[in-house]
């Protein structure tokens, strides 16, 4: 997971990564297919009093960013708020986090998925924002005019997806077949111990989708993006798609990273693609971003929303 999620065990690791970290601080679409837009139901949303507080204050944060596809400002996607995972993770100081994606339109496939989340009183609020692309182009990352990244290199590859049947006609049943593909992968987290020593675990796969889109009348049919957990932290995103290519059919997949870890992807047993374990952060080129996030100048700071700790 995460370094800043992982669970806070007072390990020498844990704060020469802080360190590191501190030093860099300078499911909804078209009428068909159907929207997912219910929370998982394996979600760990807070439920205390601020937690409504909480969700405003990283979605007005979230809703700051905006993505520009291949270079062209009329190719902008910006956060699709009614598709959303609400999560948090006690065992890693996580009191709150929010999962979406940045779109241009319901039925197209996200140009991005993002996490924003507010660790509790072990890290004294801590903010951080982590964003992985789903566009095969270029894609670059702004905060109002600022550009915050836009990767050099992707970890992400979209492949063809064997052995995969006939799309039905039916909506509901076409979500059916996309489960059952997604049910085909496993996605290993090289999670490091409180020794340092990587200590590799399979991923919880959600059962509900986290996003759908697409257009039964288009080239890309359906898609659907599956996040896979520690506990309810997510970690990474399986993406599964159809496409109509003439009179053909292809189904396509892709995996996206969330974690600073290494991660490696499996399809019916088999080693499909792998993420080398990467420590960087704030970085405006690397194949994946995460950073502190920091409100505007004279922004309040989730610091007087994070819960109390029970007696």
């Amino acid at each position: 997971m995460s370094c800043l999620r992982c669970r806070l065990r007072g390990s020498i690791l844990f704060s020469a990564i802080l360190a590191v970290v501190a030093a860099s601080f300078p499911v909804c679409q078209s009428a068909d297919p159907p929207a997912e837009s219910k929370l998982d139901a394996d979600d760990s949303a807070p439920k205390d009093e601020l937690a409504d507080a909480r969700k405003a204050y990283m979605l007005k944060g979230m809703k700051k960013f905006r993505v520009v596809m291949d270079n062209d400002e009329a190719k902008t996607a910006t956060l699709d708020e009614r598709a959303l995972m609400r999560w948090s993770n006690p065992l890693g100081d996580v009191a709150d986090g929010l999962l979406a994606v940045y779109t241009t339109a319901p039925a197209d496939r996200p140009a991005m998925i993002a996490h924003l989340y507010i660790h509790g009183p072990g890290l004294n609020g801590k903010e951080m924002c982590e964003f992985a692309d789903l566009h095969p182009g270029n894609v670059a990352l702004y905060r109002g005019r600022r550009q915050v990244w836009s990767p050099e290199e992707r970890y992400t590859q979209f492949r063809e997806l064997p052995d995969a049947p006939k799309p039905s006609e039916s909506s509901v049943l076409r979500l059916s077949q996309i489960k059952t593909m997604a049910a085909r992968f496993e996605i290993i987290d090289g999670f490091r111990s409180t020794n340092g020593t990587p200590e590799p675990q399979a991923l919880r796969m959600l059962s509900r989708p986290s996003y759908r889109y697409g257009r039964a009348d288009g080239e890309l049919v359906d898609g659907a993006i599956f996040t896979y957990v520690v506990a309810t932290d997510p970690e990474a995103c399986l993406l599964v798609e159809i496409h109509r290519k003439d009179d053909k059919y292809v189904w396509m997949y892709g995996v996206f990273p969330l974690t600073i870890y290494s991660l490696e992807a499996k399809l019916d047993g088999t080693s499909v693609w792998t993420k080398p374990e990467a420590m960087v952060f704030a970085n405006p080129t690397a194949p994946h971003y995460i950073a502190g996030y920091h409100p505007d100048p004279g922004e309040a700071t989730s610091a007087t929303l994070i819960p109390k700790p029970k007696q």
